[in-house]
């Protein structure tokens, strides 16, 4: 009960000393992390699925280099659990969608917990309330903020100017484990078998052209990451009439409309998946494609981790910390003075105009794509 109450209630007010006053009642620890006492590990990664894919090179890491410890991850109740649930990677998986889930992993005791999200004193709170003997995360100054990161009893600098994939590798870095590069994403053989069933029902035989498009929520997405709608029905076109493409438009329910709406615009017709096949459903028809094109999204990421050639199309969001990782992975954008300009901070994007998507146009991407369709 103290345990519960103290850690439930204490990083407000350390907080509030630190943040007001600069008095920090938490110093960082001298001594590294003993791996070897290591028997509990959670991982907070309460982003979107793309984040999380981007993350699974560091949980790799961890699995292999602590191959004993029992490993948990924690995500937020957005669909990235499939990203990983039922994987070797972890023994857990736990959706932050209610207070008692924080409260069950502090009774777990873990060990080392890894805040590897880094949007503020959220994510340090957490670290901290689960009681953990070590807490990893990241140290940078936000705003007014200085040293967001001060509940952690390891902090790490964050350096903005490396991918996410990097970025996670540098949190475990001083743990001295060897270092996975690789993406992961878990797709179950039932979720292959219904993604044979989506290709047959569409008429796809042996030796077609496979293409997917991820065209996102549209132009009113606050995220601000999409490509104009009527430019992927003119790609769409040229991808089905000049090269024969079977084109699949994937996406969530939300993605639903604009995929139909690229639809009523193009001469040809693609194939709506868009709302109709679970995530990892869809990450097996992404895997059976020849090349798939998308603005920045988690179905780009998806691309990657199962090796499909992708082209990720990118305006104000920084193509050096969220291009698609790996080989087989192309990026087109514009080199406008204002873009990048998305604050990875605030997930809404300030600016209006969006010239740099603008800019952007279907030849400079079937420039991108002509090699990889041959």
């Amino acid at each position: 009960m103290l345990r519960d109450i103290f850690c439930n209630h204490s990083p407000d007010v350390l907080g509030s000393l630190y943040f007001r006053l600069g008095v920090n009642l938490v110093p960082e620890s001298k001594h590294p992390i003993d791996i070897g006492g290591v028997r509990r590990i959670c991982i907070f990664a309460t982003s979107g699925i793309g984040n999380l894919i981007m993350l699974t090179p560091m949980i790799r890491s961890l699995r292999s280099g602590i191959p004993d410890a029992r490993i948990s991850v924690a995500v937020s109740p957005n669909g990235a659990k499939d990203v990983i649930e039922g994987s070797d990677l972890v023994d857990e998986v736990v959706v932050l969608d209610s207070k008692r889930k924080l409260k069950e992993i502090r009774d777990d005791w873990p060990d080392l917990t890894i805040a590897a999200t880094h949007r503020g004193f959220m994510r340090a709170k957490r670290a901290f309330r689960t009681g953990a003997m070590y807490r990893l995360g990241f140290r940078y100054d936000h705003e007014d903020k200085l040293d967001t990161g001060f509940l952690f009893t390891h902090a790490v600098p964050l350096d903005e100017s490396k991918h996410e994939v990097e970025q996670g590798l540098d949190l475990i870095r001083s743990l001295g484990l060897p270092a996975i590069r690789r993406l992961y994403m878990h797709i179950e053989d039932e979720d292959r078998a219904a993604a044979g069933k989506i290709l047959q029902d569409a008429g796809v035989q042996e030796g077609d052209l496979l293409v997917g498009i991820h065209a996102g929520l549209g132009p009113d997405d606050p995220k601000g990451r999409c490509w104009p709608m009527d430019r992927f029905a003119r790609l769409g076109d040229i991808l089905i009439g000049d090269y024969g493409a079977k084109l699949f438009m994937v996406g969530d329910p939300a993605d639903a409309s604009v995929a139909n709406g690229i639809d009523s615009i193009m001469q040809n017709k693609p194939i709506i998946l868009a709302g109709k096949a679970t995530l990892r459903q869809t990450a097996a028809v992404i895997e059976k494609c020849q090349l798939f094109i998308s603005n920045d999204s988690g179905p780009m990421h998806i691309a990657a981790a199962v090796g499909t050639p992708v082209i990720g199309i990118f305006g104000p969001t920084n193509s050096v910390r969220y291009r698609p990782y790996g080989e087989n992975c192309f990026v087109v954008k514009t080199d406008l003075p204002c873009s990048p300009c998305h604050n990875p901070h605030s997930p809404e994007i300030k600016c209006q105009s969006l010239d740099c998507l603008k800019a952007i146009n279907v030849d400079m991407v079937m420039e991108a794509a002509a090699p990889r369709l041959r």
